[in-house]
């Protein structure tokens, strides 16, 4: 159940049958260290930090500023309606995609917490057992037909929901126990009419593929699996659109 509160200025929205109650320390990577639930991170500037908290797996991700902006504003927004922001926007799309039985982390929290003019965000979600980013994967072995036809289908679903991934790469796409695939990082995501972002879509996905084998010549990557990802994503479009906004 979603659940909406706030503690002095800051709001936050949480699933009840996940965390009940809340607390805002929950979102300080400091406190999960010191509290002894914070379990690892991602490497990076845009890092994630992994926990496990009420006897669940979660990933908090703090929203940064990216590209030239980020130089010199690390993390503050424009502020918006509480329901507008990036991280209750997310949270919001992926509880949506869940319903209609897309495989996407479960939200679990999100924070909006104002600074003046401005804002700061941060999002829980649902941690996928047992998975790793596609590229990775990649880096070891060829993945068997099935699977990439299976990941042509799940972005086809998406894109029959009139769901536009602004970030769709290699490293958003997790294989679960090397078989089942999950779609993740929803930040600036919507729902769309179907038009030419779908194909922007893959254009941006086949880039970051390119990209990876650059980086890696030994990836294990090339055509024949980027025509069977087409195939299983035209099977599934062939479906028909479901709904868009």
């Amino acid at each position: 159940m979603l659940i909406k509160t706030t503690f002095g200025n800051a709001a936050i929205w949480y699933d009840s049958s996940v965390l009940d109650p809340v607390t805002p320390e929950i979102f300080a990577p400091d406190w999960l260290q010191q509290s002894g639930a914070l379990v690892g991170s991602s490497q990076g500037r845009n890092a994630a930090y992994f926990l496990h908290y009420a006897g669940h797996d979660m990933v908090l991700r703090h929203f940064w500023r990216g590209g030239l902006i980020g130089k010199f504003n690390h993390d503050l927004y424009l502020r918006v309606p509480v329901a507008r922001s990036r991280a209750m926007q997310e949270f919001m799309l992926l509880q949506w995609m869940r319903d209609q039985g897309l495989p996407v982390p479960r939200p679990i929290a999100a924070r909006f917490q104002p600074a003046g003019v401005f804002y700061r965000a941060d999002i829980i979600t649902g941690r996928i057992p047992n998975s790793r980013p596609m590229a990775e994967c990649l880096e070891e072995n060829f993945l068997p037909p099935a699977i990439w036809r299976e990941t042509g289908r799940v972005i086809g679903s998406m894109h029959r929901i009139g769901v536009h991934h602004s970030d769709l790469n290699a490293r958003n796409i997790l294989i679960e126990n090397g078989k089942t695939v999950w779609l993740i990082d929803f930040d600036k995501c919507a729902q769309r009419k179907p038009g030419a972002w779908m194909e922007q879509n893959l254009v941006r996905l086949k880039r970051s593929f390119d990209k990876e084998k650059g980086k890696l010549p030994r990836l294990h990557w090339d055509d024949d699996a980027w025509q069977t990802l087409l195939a299983g994503y035209r099977e599934e479009l062939a479906k028909g659109q479901l709904s868009y906004a």
